[in-house]
């Protein structure tokens, strides 16, 4: 439990949840073109991306290949990683940065340099697309340089395509220049002009890196995340700790144990119960080894059918040997109930024995008809008013619903990526120990009856016997003839570590010890008892299961050439 109450708020600190969900964008760009000789332009860009709270490798960039495929490329990051892929897609080309294996997010700058070997600067005209109409981020400032080039009626145009005008081209100096704030997403951009003389490019230097962002201390969400998880924590146990309260009769802990039935009852949690635990130097009367296993676990399972052939073997209804240990009927066997006669002829089905430690589908049968049994006797018993043993316990269908409309809500945010949203991480520091309360309480939650209680009671009490018993104990049982009794019950109830060290400090002859604690052997050697009655594993193998811009139209978006769109991968 407590593991889950600092999940959400390790989280938080360590960033993947709250501190805000930041949307990707391009926080600037600046476009550098420069006469490259011949018919080429040279283009170096400067991108200052900003991959928000999204887990991406890098930035990508394709490029038409209308002024020939892109040469010369040249990629560098002051704080990224620059490795670079280029690939032909079939008319274009993709360039993209990055580690394919590694996943970053936030704020980082790339360049990336590269010739346009075809630009029919011939003509007289340039006529380039600085970006494409396909980009799906904004750009909150985009900066396009032209330097080398003397221009006449330098144009420029931005928006969807076939759009003219909305920006200038102007001189600054020996550069032109444009300045766009913001570029919205789906707008491309094309600057052209006539080219009176190509000249040598004056120096560009590349802009200073922009201010990073600057998250809050994660501290205060993380404590109020933590807050939140343990109300949700402390808030499941008081719930079920309530709708788990038992039924007891009459006012005090022998009232409890012995009360007469029909008398009156009231409520107390798991807790005061077994605040009335005494210690009893004998079983509850009427009560079989098993019944008192799934008294005290509430609960059928493999505990309960161990008892049961401790009890049979206690009875010298079976007989366990030891080395190499084979189960055989035992002298007794004929004065066993009808039911118990039913389930030894389909364990036995005419052998006179069945040796342990290799799967026998026979006793494999035999346990599940034993289990079978058990649920049906516990749920006639009367000993639990609600979620008794083989129930499924459950909290009231409003809180699951609560807690299932969370699970929704964070499944939700994380397809739309919002994990990061501070309200995001207050349901999940909710949600987890929420989960985890649910599943761990969820034993509070049967109710037993005024009987049931009473019985448990009695059933502790003498499990508190065992657990505390020396050699004289083992002695006494011994001389009134219950060490085999005894001992199954101490198989039963989960003292049978307890019990055998108590046998090894009593003074009774050996040959003795050895029959009268053979029950002893179902706890001791468990692992041979499991492996005969699981089938093994099968064997096998395992199986693994995977149109761009061109033309020349002018001064208007996408009239010229190279263009393309930029993003991230």
């Amino acid at each position: 439990m407590g593991g889950s109450l600092l999940a959400a708020p390790a989280l938080v600190l360590m960033g993947f949840l709250g501190g805000g969900v930041h949307e990707e964008r391009f926080d600037a760009k600046q476009v550098l073109v420069t006469p490259a000789g011949g018919e080429g332009v040279r283009v170096r860009e400067v991108v200052d991306q900003d991959f928000g709270t999204n887990q991406r490798h890098g930035h990508e960039r394709i490029i038409p290949n209308d002024f020939g495929e892109p040469i010369d490329i040249e990629a560098s990051s002051p704080d990224a990683d620059a490795g670079m892929s280029v690939v032909d897609i079939g008319g274009a080309t993709r360039i993209r940065l990055g580690d394919p294996d590694v996943t970053i997010d936030g704020q980082h700058r790339y360049i990336l340099s590269y010739t346009l070997p075809e630009a029919r600067l011939g003509t007289g005209v340039l006529a380039l697309d600085i970006i494409a109409n396909d980009e799906t981020v904004d750009t909150t400032r985009f900066e396009v340089v032209v330097s080398g080039f003397e221009l006449r009626d330098p144009l420029c145009s931005v928006g969807g395509f076939g759009d003219e005008g909305g920006c200038e081209l102007v001189r600054d100096g020996d550069v032109f220049r444009v300045v766009i704030e913001p570029l919205e997403a789906g707008d491309g951009i094309t600057i052209g002009g006539d080219i009176v003389a190509i000249t040598e490019p004056a120096e560009v230097a590349v802009p200073p890196m922009i201010e990073r962002r600057v998250d809050r201390s994660p501290l205060p969400l993380a404590l109020g995340v933590a807050g939140l998880g343990g109300v949700a924590g402390l808030g499941g146990f008081l719930v079920a700790r309530r709708l788990g309260r038992n039924e007891v009769g009459g006012g005090g802990a022998a009232d409890a144990a012995y009360g007469a039935a029909g008398g009156p009852t009231r409520l107390v949690t798991d807790r005061e119960l077994s605040t009335m635990v005494t210690t009893e130097f004998e079983p509850p009367r009427g009560l079989r080894p098993w019944q008192g296993t799934v008294l005290l676990n509430e609960q059928v399972d493999t505990d309960s059918v161990s008892a049961w052939f401790a009890d049979q073997i206690a009875q010298e209804v079976l007989v366990l040997s030891d080395d190499p240990q084979v189960l055989t009927p035992g002298p007794r066997r004929a004065q066993a109930s009808n039911e118990t006669q039913v389930l030894l002829t389909g364990l036995f089905a005419g052998d006179d024995s069945l040796e342990l430690g290799t799967f026998q589908p026979r006793l494999a049968a035999t346990w599940a008809d034993i289990r079978a049994g058990q649920l049906a006797a516990v749920r006639a018993s009367g000993w639990w008013k609600k979620f008794g043993p083989g129930s499924s316990p459950q909290f009231p269908v409003l809180l699951a619903a609560v807690v299932v409309g969370a699970v929704a809500v964070v499944a939700v945010a994380g397809f739309l990526g919002l994990l990061r949203a501070w309200p995001v991480a207050l349901v999940v520091g909710f949600l987890v120990p929420a989960v985890v309360a649910g599943a761990a309480y969820r034993p509070l939650l049967p109710v037993r009856s005024a009987a049931g209680s009473a019985l448990a009671l009695r059933t502790e009490s003498f499990r508190r016997f065992l657990e505390a018993s020396e050699g004289t104990h083992v002695e006494w049982a011994w001389k009134n003839g219950l060490l085999r009794e005894y001992t199954a019950w101490a198989v039963a109830l989960g003292a049978a570590d307890a019990w055998g060290r108590a046998v090894a400090r009593a003074a009774v002859p050996p040959a003795d010890l050895a029959s009268q604690t053979s029950p002893m052997l179902v706890a001791t050697q468990w692992s041979l008892w499991n492996a005969t009655r699981s089938a093994p594993a099968p064997s096998g193998g395992s199986s693994s299961s995977g149109g761009w811009s061109g033309g020349f139209s002018g001064g208007s978006v996408g009239g010229g050439g190279g263009g393309g769109s930029s993003g991230s991968w």
